[in-house]
């Protein structure tokens, strides 16, 4: 079996810096202070910069940089963020940052592409300075299961090619690491729930939302019911 992963190219064609996601709001909310200025922030995986977008234009007064390992995103986020930094790096490799340097670190809808959690979020710990804060968005299993996910679209049944991305880490399984860091000080998961519905798109994988147990709920098209988390750790 062969593991790809293919469809960030999506941000290439969508524009939505005007239009920023929910999501973003809910985590600009709970992570940047209102009086926030000078602070180093880091978007592991940011895509075409969407997010930091909408942290300069709520907090301009800070020192942003996007990370990202396609050149191609890179390019596009610094297009509409100029005043930006980009770098292109894998947030697996320890070596793309120096050890203590930025303030704040987020990590948005990127540790599902991994089989593993562990490297990223140490490589997280070890580039945000002591007393720091991290931000870790995207699913984490309530109950006490990981699930590892690959996945094909069915006209391409034949291939021996798979995608990743939609991994499902446990929250006991991140907390058991937390709790062994040194470094980290505490921890908390906060629920992220949609306030409006999203409709079925063309596309299976990309997510909408059923209503299951009063509450508006994100699914896609592997079948997968998303419980989207946003994971808030403070370092010592």
């Amino acid at each position: 079996m062969k593991i790809i992963r293919t469809h960030d190219k999506i941000y290439l064609k969508e524009n939505r810096y005007n239009k920023p996601k929910e999501m973003f709001k809910f985590i600009e909310k709970r992570s940047i202070r209102k009086n926030s200025i000078n602070k180093k922030i880091c978007d592991f995986g940011c895509a075409a910069g969407e997010f930091l977008f909408y942290l300069n234009k709520k907090k301009p007064k800070n020192e942003y940089t996007g990370i990202d390992i396609r050149h191609d995103l890179l390019k596009k986020a610094k297009h509409y963020i100029p005043e930006a930094s980009f770098k292109r790096g894998s947030v697996l490799n320890n070596k793309i940052c120096k050890k203590n340097f930025f303030d704040i670190s987020f990590l948005i809808g990127v540790h599902p592409i991994f089989d593993n959690f562990e490297k990223c979020f140490s490589n997280l710990i070890y580039w945000t300075k002591p007393k720091g804060e991290i931000f870790i968005c995207d699913m984490f299993n309530p109950d006490p299961v990981d699930v590892i996910v690959k996945y094909r679209l069915s006209k391409n049944n034949k291939s021996n090619t798979f995608e990743s991305g939609w991994n499902i880490f446990s929250k006991e399984s991140v907390t058991n690491f937390l709790k062994k860091n040194k470094k980290v000080k505490s921890y908390k998961f906060e629920e992220f729930i949609m306030p409006f519905h999203l409709k079925r798109q063309k596309d299976p994988v990309r997510s909408w939302t059923v209503d299951m147990n009063k509450k508006k709920v994100m699914v896609n098209g592997l079948s997968i019911i998303q419980p989207q988390i946003l994971l808030k750790i403070k370092l010592k």
